[in-house]
């Protein structure tokens, strides 16, 4: 089955009166851009996966427009509607269109864009027995750096519109910011994997919800984390199948792709047949990856 690598990206009007962390509002200063990281992020996926094994998309409004360094263009899913929304809402219901109306076979990865990828995903999206996999921060927290969807069915669409209602029943100004991650928070809440002022509480493993297998995965684990030192310490995971440079992390993400970048080259003699690949005309690894 292919597994489709969809980030949302919208270019951001600050000036939308949404109230934002201090750093957001100054993320240019945190590294290379997001033209930048979604290229990156692209050629990552590229490292291990053939051209039947997975594709890239971008999630957008209908106007944004995106530059990537190796002015190769992005296959583009247009959402319409989000013009005049902020951009939690906008990737809120990018999000739900993606997983429950656009036209895509196999498996969805819904991201970010500050993203590289450390492996193949077909594999893990074959061992494991789920409907939908989100990853629980220190079993606290939803962190929606990767939201993964096997395969559309009627349960999996009911559970991403139930996640939007939740996510219209949250206060503006939680809605505002990371309402993208508390909609999904309140459904666990109300599902029992989450205890309401309980840290830690949360439950990792298979849960049934709405008919649906949804596996909690730990954000910082053998799914997801980083391979760059972060300021706590406790997602350091530099054999992860998928790197997240939230934060102030972006002010390294430079450095985390060139470590990612030189394991790639050390396990490239491990494929027996690199001619399937896919390329993306990285400058920096040449090559071998199909043309």
């Amino acid at each position: 089955m292919i597994v489709n690598f969809i980030p949302f990206f919208k270019r951001k009007d600050f000036n939308d009166g949404v109230k934002e962390p201090q750093e957001v509002k100054h993320f240019n200063s945190f590294g290379e851009g997001y033209d930048y990281y979604l290229d990156s992020y692209r050629t990552s996926m590229g490292w291990y996966h053939t051209k039947d094994q997975a594709k890239f998309s971008v999630a957008s409004d209908e106007i944004t427009e995106i530059m990537p360094e190796s002015g190769r263009p992005f296959d583009m899913i247009r959402v319409k509607g989000l013009e005049d929304k902020n951009i939690i809402e906008s990737k809120t219901l990018a999000e739900t269109y993606v997983f429950n109306e656009a036209d895509i076979d196999g498996t969805i990865v819904s991201s970010g864009c500050d993203h590289l990828v450390n492996g193949n995903f077909n594999k893990w999206v074959d061992d494991n027995d789920f409907d939908i996999a989100i990853p629980l921060r220190r079993k606290s927290r939803v962190n929606n750096a990767l939201i993964i969807q096997k395969k559309r069915t009627k349960n999996t669409i009911d559970f991403f519109n139930y996640r939007l209602e939740k996510f219209y029943e949250l206060k503006k100004e939680n809605r505002a910011w990371y309402g993208d991650q508390k909609s999904y928070e309140s459904v666990f809440l109300e599902k029992g994997i989450l205890t309401k002022g309980v840290k830690g509480s949360g439950k990792l493993g298979i849960h049934n919800i709405m008919g649906c297998k949804i596996l909690i995965i730990p954000y910082g684990g053998d799914v997801v984390g980083t391979n760059i030192d972060d300021v706590y310490g406790h997602y350091f995971f530099p054999n992860a199948l998928f790197f997240d440079y939230k934060g102030d992390r972006k002010k390294k993400y430079k450095v985390g792709l060139e470590r990612a970048r030189a394991k790639f080259r050390e396990k490239r003699s491990d494929f027996k047949d690199t001619s399937d690949f896919i390329n993306f005309n990285d400058k920096n690894t040449n090559e071998w990856i199909h043309h």
